[in-house]
């Protein structure tokens, strides 16, 4: 549980996101924008490229990639495609977006939702919006990993966008079933390995036939979204589908 003098810095904190005189990147008392950044700051946010994986979202090379119509598909997608159909993310994980990212999930700053949530606003709310009658599912974080830090970071964002693209976002369709290390600094590998198995849908009745798009803040490999993927398709939904505000790696 937080100490006081945690409950007053987040108070603080809180108070400086809602009459921001600087910029939460940067820190320099600068004109700020919608999401709490400065001009300079947000000219510095890299963007997903137009040539996308048609799957996992991955950047495509146009020289080798081969063109399947209306969509391309890179190369591992084509050899042994994710337990997903389709992926989404907003910004790169980098420079400004890293820095709130992180202070959003070690930081004790559950106040950056907004601000996380409106850069990624122009890139993921089109595309939720387009997926009608599905459901959000944040990907969980086991109880004692909540308990530490106080609130799930993904489902504080995920409740935010889709409040904003008209969608509903329910907990509980899917459960972390085991306490596992932070992924940070693993290796493909080692990621894969981290999360197998980790996950559960604990009510099959509440999937079965719906339209799932799973969401987490940040992807790199895919391992953790791969793992929900696959609990979830144990429900039997109609479909699944990833959305995340950054990826990294790429």
């Amino acid at each position: 549980m937080p100490s006081i003098s945690d409950i007053k810095s987040l108070a603080a904190s809180a108070l400086g996101a809602l009459f921001p005189s600087s910029c939460l990147s940067c820190r320099q008392p600068r004109p700020i924008a919608e999401a709490g950044l400065c001009q300079q700051c947000l000219g510095t946010l890299r963007y997903p490229p137009l040539n996308l994986c048609a799957i996992c979202a991955a950047s495509l090379d146009f020289t080798y990639e081969i063109d399947t119509g209306t969509e391309y598909f890179c190369g591992q997608c084509r050899q042994n495609p994710p337990p997903y159909g389709a992926a989404v993310y907003a910004l790169a994980y980098e420079g400004p977006a890293r820095d709130l990212i992180h202070a959003f999930k070690f930081g004790y700053s559950p106040y950056l939702a907004k601000p996380l949530a409106m850069l990624g606003r122009e890139r993921l709310v089109p595309w939720l919006a387009a997926r009608k009658g599905s459901v959000i599912v944040p990907t969980p974080l086991h109880w004692r990993r909540l308990y530490w830090r106080g609130y799930n970071h993904a489902y504080l964002l995920a409740v935010r966008l889709g409040r904003m693209a008209g969608l509903p976002v329910e907990e509980g369709l899917l459960t972390r079933t085991r306490h596992t290390a932070q992924q940070f600094g693993l290796s493909r590998d080692k990621r894969n390995e981290n999360v197998k198995s980790a996950f559960k849908a604990p009510n099959p009745a509440r999937v079965q036939g719906r339209d799932i798009i799973l969401f987490d803040d940040i992807v790199t490999t895919g391992a953790t979204v791969g793992e929900c993927a696959k609990a979830i398709w144990k429900a039997k939904p109609n479909s699944v589908s990833v959305a995340s505000l950054c990826k990294a790696g790429d």
